[in-house]
């Protein structure tokens, strides 16, 4: 059971942070069957009106309907204790000064971008004659799709009025110079906020840093702000003078809109892929055969890229992308399926091309490894099957050579977002709810319709496939794609596993459930402690599996799922740690707050943990635990030595690694180690983390 629920409705299930506007709580609504974000405020009942005054705000602020501004749901107050609530969509990201904190100010076009976004968002609630005052980068999240959201609209003016302590509404290093003379602000006041915070993005510091708020306070109102140019020479002039006019201290000087600025912002961008503008509706992928050819990496918006690879020089296909492409005649005869596989015959296609190693040194040495584009938002881990690599981005399933990087072929899928392999077999996932089965032929040997329109997570054992969406697990054949059983129990899909008679997940009563594979009948049900992070790691010699609930990892007797120990691995921070990994005597768990935790299988004890910073699922190979770190710029991929988590080597791909649910970590076959980022799949010599500069 949930430790509080409020109206009987919504769950809280653990803290996201506490700030001086309350808390947020990662939660689950029990009627809608979704996870959603839940904001706690501090009010003291009996009188001055200080629910009537946090309603009508919270339903100005939550009329508002754009891509830019968080979602409000509900909003309530609690009959136990008379805390104030709000419910809303629940965003897989971080905010602005979490990311400046832990890496600094982005580059320039990026802090660009996201102050564009911020614009977006002030235009559409400017409109609605909604003014945010309070804007900085802690109410900025950008979420995992690389888009700015914007919090907390209406809060400000709520504190403000109901706090004995609060004369004037806004946190001081944002504040515009009006407000100090107590006047409410206007669209403009926001616009100065925003100069705020883009001049913080570009330099890493906000206009005045002054050491007291009075003095924060005089330097706002009389202190000519400094160009963010003279702290960093990549900052066009243009700019540095529309920061400088967001700054004006006359609300006249500045901006007149939010539209304005966010133009302004825009012509410093790069081109490409349109932007998103005040107006935009979310977008969504064309049909595979309507969808133009992708961008070059680097003049995606939204990333930072490594340099696109040359086009390959024509050439007779090798003999393995002829097995696996499996000849005319199979894609002749099995034109009918929708996953038709196409030769990677346009440039950018395949091939090797240039990358980025960071080694400790300014000209690596060249090594074996490759770069290949790849066309992703959210990367999945490749898989290795039968020694060619598969993996997965938005143009669909994709076979690599694994030795140098050759596109053999790619079978175009809509928004292909899992993958799984048993023996021969690979199995996509697709956001339409579909599974695909290929087994190295030009076409899919079979495709399985849902008939959800969510998200499918797909795992794989020996002939059984089983996926997730919508809640209803299904059972597969693995050589057909028929349906063995199903079930329906509001599962959680990124916690399944399945081994060789058992499939292991839970679902939003906060279980862990065994279910058989053969009929899918309870085998056993264990409830869980925290929120589970991924598939549990299952040793099926010892009868043991290995999951991450909260912030420990428990181990669990397979067949009856009786706790033999529990560990923490989570010292401080709010992140997850990642599923377990298990090799030989050891547990491996990316942690929330250190790179890689290691324990002891048989009884739990920690041999050693490595680094500060949150890590990624690890991958155990040769002696050496290999890693990213979860930062969204500048990542780091390291490798460790698996007997006292030293460090042995660290390489700098140039985009985010990132941690999906379905688990994005390395991978490690021959003396390659391979990672997927955003826009490139990567292999870095084993040995010494290069790959080609």
């Amino acid at each position: 059971m949930a430790d509080r629920v409020l109206a009987g409705r919504y769950e809280l299930a653990s803290l996201v942070g506490r700030g001086g506007m309350g808390e947020v709580w990662a939660g689950h609504d029990r009627v809608i069957g979704r996870r959603v974000a839940v904001k706690l405020l501090p009010h003291q009942r009996g009188g001055g009106g200080g629910a009537q005054l946090f309603f009508r705000e919270a339903r100005t602020a939550g009329r508002l309907n754009h891509r830019g501004v968080v979602t409000v749901f509900d909003m309530g107050e609690d009959a136990t204790d008379g805390t104030l609530y709000l419910v809303m969509e629940f965003i897989s990201g971080h905010d602005l000064a979490a990311l400046l904190r832990r890496d600094g100010p982005p580059p320039v076009h990026r802090a660009v971008e996201w102050a564009a976004g911020t614009a977006a968002a002030l235009a559409a609630a400017h409109a609605a004659d909604v003014v945010h005052r309070d804007l900085k980068p802690g109410n900025l999240m950008l979420t995992t799709d690389d888009e700015i959201k914007v919090l907390d609209f209406g809060i400000a003016r709520f504190m403000a009025a109901t706090t004995k302590s609060s004369q004037v509404m806004g946190t001081l290093a944002y504040m515009p110079p009006e407000r100090f003379a107590e006047h409410p602000g206007d669209a403009r006041s926001d616009l100065y906020a925003l100069g705020c915070v883009l001049h913080e993005l570009l330099t890493g510091h906000t206009p005045f840093e002054s050491g007291g708020p009075v003095a924060m306070m005089t330097a706002h109102l009389g202190t000519p702000p400094t160009p963010p140019g003279r702290h960093r020479a990549d900052i066009p002039a243009a700019l540095d003078d529309l920061v400088l006019r967001l700054l004006a201290k006359d609300p006249a000087d500045r901006p007149a809109t939010a539209a304005e600025v966010h133009d302004a912002l825009r012509a410093f961008g790069r081109p490409a892929l349109p932007a998103p503008t005040v107006a935009d509706p979310p977008r969504r992928a064309a049909d595979p055969a309507e969808r133009p050819e992708p961008p070059a990496p680097h003049a995606l918006p939204t990333r930072t890229a490594l340099a696109p690879p040359p086009a390959p020089t024509p050439r007779p296909p090798s003999r393995r992308r002829a097995l696996w492409l499996g000849g005319g005649a199979v894609a002749a005869a099995g034109a009918g399926v929708a996953a038709l596989l196409r030769f990677g015959d346009r440039p950018g296609d395949g091939g090797t091309g240039p990358g980025a190693a960071g080694t400790g040194s300014d000209s690596p040495a060249a090594g074996p490894g490759w770069t290949t584009a790849l066309n992703s938002v959210l990367p999945t881990a490749p898989l290795m099957v039968e020694g060619v690599l598969h993996v997965v981005d938005l143009d669909g399933l994709h076979a690599v050579e694994p030795s140098n990087g050759e596109k053999l072929g790619t079978a175009p899928l809509e928004q292909a977002g899992s993958l799984a392999a048993s023996g021969p077999r690979v199995f996509v996932g697709c956001a339409d709810g579909t599974v695909y089965g290929f087994r190295r032929t030009a076409v899919a040997d079979w495709q399985f319709a849902s008939g959800s329109d969510r998200g499918t997570t797909v795992r794989a054992h020996e002939g059984t496939v089983c996926l997730v969406t919508d809640g209803v697990l299904y059972c597969l054949d693995a050589a057909t794609g028929d349906r063995r059983w199903e079930s329906a129990r509001d599962w959680r899909d990124h916690t399944m596993t399945v081994t060789a008679d058992t499939v292991l997940l839970s679902a939003w009563d906060d279980q862990l459930y065994a279910l058989d594979l053969d009929d899918g009948d309870t085998r056993w049900t264990r409830p869980s402690d925290g929120f589970l992070s991924g598939p549990p790691a299952v040793d099926a010699s010892q009868g043991v599996l290995y999951l991450v609930d909260g912030g420990r990892v428990v181990a669990l007797g397979l067949d009856d799922g009786a706790e033999r120990w529990a560990s923490p691995v989570q010292d401080e921070g709010t992140e997850s740690p990642s599923p377990a990994v298990l090799a030989g005597d050891t547990v491996y768990v990316g942690g929330g707050d250190r790179l890689v935790y290691a324990l002891n299988a048989a009884d739990g004890e920690r041999k050693w943990a490595a680094g500060d910073r949150p890590g990624t699922i690890p991958a155990v190979a040769d002696g050496r635990v290999l890693v990213a770190d979860r930062a969204e710029y500048s990542p780091t991929v390291l490798a460790l030595d698996a007997g006292d988590g030293s460090e042995l080597w660290n390489a700098r791909p140039g985009e985010q690694v990132g941690f999906t649910v379905d688990g994005n970590h390395p991978v490690v076959h021959d003396d390659l180690v391979y990672v997927a980022t955003a826009t490139h799949l990567l292999a870095l010599d084993t040995a010494t983390g290069t790959y080609p500069a």
